[in-house]
């Protein structure tokens, strides 16, 4: 088995991956608080355009979902800016998810409803890809 490297990761990286991790903790943190929000911020900024809207949830269960996966992503992103040797890991499972998430939003945009949010999910997902895309440059 390949030995991992033991180097400290450069101070842009680490930065980079501390700075994405705590959006991340403010995202859970926003779910907590008001899960309700983002939906009904999107779905007023563009109601006067004619965009379809999202509705609230009737149901809380994806409420667990909705703060797990940043919550989740928040570990990833500080294990990877803590521990040099895993951070290749670390950022893949973070591009895993990401990937799987922005083609959801795109599925959900193109064949369920045309809505802003599902466009805007999909672009902030595929933002982020190329985000840890550049930065996994950088650990070659």
């Amino acid at each position: 088995m390949r030995e991992a490297k033991k180097e400290p990761l450069p101070k842009g990286v680490r930065w980079s991956l501390e700075v994405m991790a705590m959006i991340y903790v403010a995202v859970a943190v926003l779910f907590v608080v008001n899960p309700n929000w983002l939906i009904l911020v999107v779905n007023k900024a563009f109601v006067e355009y004619n965009w379809p809207m999202v509705f609230f949830p009737t149901e809380k269960f994806w409420f667990s979902l909705a703060v797990s996966v940043p919550g989740t992503r928040a570990f990833l992103a500080f294990a990877a800016a803590q521990r040099s040797a895993e951070t290749r890991l670390y950022v893949r499972v973070l591009q895993v998810s990401l990937l799987l998430t922005a083609a959801l939003f795109a599925w959900q945009f193109l064949f369920y409803k045309h809505a802003a949010l599902y466009a805007l999910g999909f672009l902030i997902e595929s933002i982020q890809m190329v985000f840890y895309l550049l930065l996994s440059r950088k650990l070659t």
